[in-house]
């Protein structure tokens, strides 16, 4: 593994670039302890919205699927 870099001294003509890896690392954060969040009634309307959206997309494509290989009966015309 590469060595962790030493802090360069930047100047007006120089900038430096150090990768995420070989960067000095850095305490994580943590989620414990910080309980439920809570929403606007605007933003728990937008993800019920969205949420939705996103269960009908998915019965259409599987509805589409299930006509294109004929594993649904035909209705009639």
């Amino acid at each position: 593994m590469a060595t962790l870099a030493t802090p360069p001294t930047p100047t007006d003509a120089n900038l430096y670039v150090i990768h995420p890896l070989d960067d000095v690392q850095e305490q994580k954060c943590t989620s414990e302890g910080l309980g439920l969040m809570h929403l606007t009634p605007t933003v728990r309307f937008a993800l019920t919205t969205l949420r939705v959206y996103l269960i009908a997309m998915t019965l259409i494509i599987l509805y589409r699927t299930l006509t294109l290989t004929h594993l649904l009966p035909q209705h009639a015309r």
